[in-house]
């Protein structure tokens, strides 16, 4: 329950506090999740400039601005579930759309964006095609929600189990390290790099244990909240979707009396925005964070006019998740203290089969090893390598294929593609069944590559068409650029 002594924090007085403790005691678990989940629906299409503008298509295009809009909708009427199951379902469509999707963050938003669906279904065919209990709801997802966070951070460590994670000179953990050290001139100190390394273990590993661990849950929350708080401001890729992605599942698996306090505070800034400028007047905020950031870049633009297009975005974004993200650390940050040790209020058995969506997403993650997809299996940044039957990882001597993709490693000669050349040309093989796939979206195209020592010429979907990948495979399976130099440099 909410306590009197967690407003302070908020130096409202007295009345405001009691309005809030008021507000709070009407607590609906999904109306504090939503808006976090529509933030990390924004930060996500908005990397994909290029997709909003038509580029990959019109039916990308429409998907692309509907989960703007229901996103935008979710802020406004954050209680209605026809708009939040309306998110998850365009966001699903789009992923559909996408596939084969590379991203890790776009893999779990769609597990998670399916399990809403499916237990929305569920409670909707049980209720007699009535109303969808909200509770209900609430309930079953954020054991999914907990599940997938549990699951990233496993393989988060797991994948990362390689030599050349270890390693101070290529590991991946180093590649976010050195940018935000070079300012303090420490980005090649011996000690920052290990202790960037084996830090990201245990950061992982607590984050784990306090998932479960619900009178504690503050400890690894907070710190999974600031090391994800961080690494988009490193700029090393485009990782606000990732972190806005993790807060909002973190929000719907935080323990219930966390959860209440978050809603207290939440409805009581929306009510007093709605007050003052209507119930649009909720969106004031963001837009007035965009206008002034998109001010801000263009103005350093006309300092460094060399900077190109995406990278100008690219600090867009930063700035936004800097300003946005760093409040909802700070309340999300509050809510747990407020909450050490947390009350533990029992929460009712989940149904056997709300487990089902996580556990295929904990199988699909071992890809890499069995000799399927390494891409889209949370060994983002990890250095793994596992093909053509070798891997840096130290559990295993080789990896334990039970498919043979993997063992399709060639190397371009040529090819009417030029990218597959340039990437040839800097030391880099590729997988037999993205070759293949490419060469059947485009007809008109060639390939000559070399494979154990065989070279095949000019190859086309046409000669190649008895081994063309099937639906399953073209939709599902991704691989990544095979890098033979040791150590792996820290690629994705």
């Amino acid at each position: 329950m909410m306590t009197a002594n967690a407003i302070p924090f908020w130096n409202m007085g007295r009345g405001k506090a009691t309005k809030i403790r008021e507000l709070a005691y009407s607590y609906d678990g999904l109306t504090a999740f939503t808006p976090f989940w529509a933030m990390a629906a924004i930060f996500s299409i908005a990397g994909d400039t290029y997709g909003l503008i038509g580029y990959k298509g019109a039916v990308y295009m429409a998907l692309g601005w509907a989960i703007i809009l229901f996103s935008l909708l979710l802020f406004l009427y954050p209680r209605r579930t026809w708009v939040f199951l309306a998110l998850a379902g365009v966001s699903v469509a789009l992923y559909a759309v996408r596939l084969p999707v590379a991203s890790n963050n776009k893999t779990i938003t769609a597990v998670m964006d399916g399990a809403i669906l499916l237990s929305a279904a569920v409670l909707y065919l049980r209720s007699g095609r009535g109303p969808i209990d909200r509770v209900a709801l609430y309930d079953q997802v954020r054991v999914v929600a907990r599940a997938l966070l549990a699951i990233m951070y496993f393989y988060g460590i797991f994948h990362k189990i390689n030599t050349d994670f270890l390693d101070p000179t290529v590991s991946c953990a180093v590649g976010l390290y050195v940018p935000l050290a070079r300012p303090f001139g420490l980005e090649d100190n011996l000690f920052g790099r290990y202790l960037a390394i084996y830090a990201t273990f245990i950061i992982e590993g607590i984050a784990i244990v306090s998932l479960y661990w619900k009178r504690y849950f503050a400890v690894g929350f907070i710190l999974a909240l600031v090391f994800h708080y961080i690494i988009p401001i490193s700029a090393y890729s485009w990782y606000m979707d990732f972190s806005s992605l993790v807060f909002a599942l973190y929000v719907l698996s935080i323990p219930k009396p966390a959860s209440q306090m978050l809603y207290g505070i939440s409805l009581s800034v929306a009510n007093q925005l709605r007050e003052n400028f209507g119930r649009i007047g909720i969106l004031f905020p963001g837009l007035a964070l965009t206008l002034v950031t998109v001010a801000i870049v263009m103005l350093l633009v006309l300092v460094f006019p060399e900077r190109s297009f995406d990278m100008v975005v690219h600090s867009v974004w930063i700035l936004v998740w800097a300003v946005a993200g760093g409040a909802a650390m700070v309340v999300l940050t509050y809510v747990a203290l407020e909450n050490l040790p947390c009350e533990n209020v029992a929460a009712p058995r989940a149904p056997a089969w709300v487990y089902v969506v996580p556990g295929l997403f904990f199988l699909s993650c071992l890809s890499p090893y069995v000799g399927l997809k390494t891409e889209s299996s949370i060994n983002m940044f990890s250095n793994l390598h596992t093909e053509a039957g070798r891997t840096n990882h130290l559990l295993f001597t080789e990896p334990p294929y039970l498919f043979n993709y993997q063992n399709e490693v060639v190397k371009v000669v040529d090819s009417s593609r030029e990218l597959w050349v340039h990437q040839s040309q800097a030391g880099y093989y590729h997988i037999l069944h993205d070759l293949k796939l490419w060469l059947r979206w485009k007809p008109d195209a060639w390939v000559t590559y070399e494979r154990d020592g065989v070279t095949v010429t000019r190859a086309t979907a046409a000669s190649l068409a008895d081994e063309m990948p099937n639906l399953i495979e073209r939709k599902l399976l991704i691989f990544k650029l095979v890098d033979f130099s040791r150590p792996k440099a820290c690629t994705h």
